[in-house]
């Protein structure tokens, strides 16, 4: 059980990397036609400058980083995947990089690779022996009827490497780097706000986390087909101006306003009771649920972020309260002497202007906000506390059922 569980977390800890390696990569980019994708050709895929960089990650938050060698699994699974690549790329036209937080030794045969002009005649030749060797060592196995043969996990890009032509394996090569040392998962967030360079060193590190937050909603969206599977440069700094301008300006993002609630959630009892009160339709609860869902992760978004933002919400609700009170007052007039059909037909009346009119008579929680989520969803969450209501007799219909 121990084993599975640390297995899956090193799993998800390993694609995480992926996305912040992306983002650190783009962020770090002159080109603005920079575009990354994630988990396409290679674990990031990086377009800039005319050229084509596959990178294959390899992560780990070990104390001592496996180092890679000659003999390195990591390092024949990564061939194996270049390998298999380059019938659909041109090679001319693509780099590779292996990117590892750990270390090779200073005599491997490896170092060939940490710079772009160096030769890798001697590197060619060392994978070739060492391909030849395992190779031969799983033939000898099999020829001497053993079970389980040897170096099952690299043998594949050994064989792959020596199908190559000696020509095709040189070229490959000199398209290669490899980085070692490079900075754990835990490390990346302070690293991506470094290289904010236009943005104030105080304000740095808030703006990372918010464009680590947008970008990972874009890597999911990508990978699931709701956006295209490159996110541009151009995308980028537009996220990046926006958080700017939130900071420079006081103003406030709409975090969820193309979230849906998930699945599985279920508000307290007394907002669906609200709206049965006076005959609400599945249509208004499941408006009702999905705009308070958003409004309440909006606002703990908000109060976690910048904790003078509570005062700010409760001054909104206080004018929230007060369109609300206006109506409700008018209605209770209104309603003097109407059956209980009339009443709830007036009660369902006032549920709908809160979602359908609200936004657009409610003065805003700040200028230029105009996600109507926020007022539609706010009004469930007063809804919720009974702080407002729809049926003209809520607060006592409500304690008389026990909600």
């Amino acid at each position: 059980m121990g084993a599975t569980s640390h297995s899956a977390e090193a799993s998800a800890l390993g694609f995480y990397f992926q996305s912040f390696f992306g983002l650190d990569a783009l962020v770090g980019q002159a080109d603005d036609a920079a575009a990354v994708a994630i988990e396409r050709a290679d674990d990031v895929e990086l377009k800039a400058s005319s050229e084509t960089l596959l990178v294959q990650l390899k992560h780990s938050m070990s104390e001592k980083p496996p180092a890679v060698t000659i003999a390195s699994r990591a390092l024949w699974r990564t061939l194996k995947v270049w390998i298999d690549l380059l019938p659909v790329l041109s090679l001319a036209e693509t780099r590779f990089h292996l990117v590892t937080v750990g270390e090779i030794g200073a005599d491997s045969d490896l170092v060939a690779l940490l710079k772009a002009e160096t030769s890798r005649k001697s590197l060619v030749q060392a994978l070739e022996q060492e391909a030849s060797r395992v190779i031969k060592e799983r033939d000898e196995a099999a020829a001497g009827g053993a079970k389980t043969l040897p170096h099952a996990d690299r043998v594949d890009g050994c064989v792959a490497f020596l199908e190559l032509t000696a020509a095709t394996r040189l070229n490959l090569l000199r398209r290669v780097r490899i980085q070692p040392g490079a900075l754990t998962i835990d490390q990346m967030e302070e690293a991506i706000a470094g290289k904010l360079v236009q943005v104030q060193a105080k304000d740095r590190l808030a703006i990372a986390r918010s464009l680590i937050e947008w970008w990972d909603r874009q890597v999911v969206y990508s990978l699931c087909g709701k956006r295209p599977r490159f996110i541009a440069r151009s995308e980028l700094l537009q996220a990046m101006a926006e958080r700017i301008a939130e900071i420079e300006q006081d103003a406030l993002l709409p975090d969820f306003i193309n979230i849906s609630e998930p699945a599985w959630y279920r508000p307290e009892g007394v907002l669906t009771r609200q709206i049965e009160l006076v005959g609400g339709k599945a249509s208004d609860i499941a408006k009702a649920i999905r705009e308070e869902w958003r409004a309440r992760q909006q606002r703990a978004k908000w109060i976690l972020e910048r904790p003078e933002m509570a005062t700010k919400i409760g001054l909104h609700d206080s004018h929230l309260h007060e369109e609300w009170s206006d109506r409700y007052g008018s209605m209770l007039e209104d309603c003097s002497g109407l059956d209980e059909d009339g009443q709830c037909a007036s009660g369902l009346e006032l549920l709908r202007w809160s979602h359908d009119n609200a936004p657009n008579v409610v003065h805003p929680i700040t200028p230029g906000w105009a996600a109507t989520y926020y007022v539609r969803g706010s009004y469930q969450v007063l809804a919720d506390d009974r702080t407002v209501g729809w049926h003209p007799d809520y607060l006592k219909r409500l304690k008389d059922d026990g909600a």
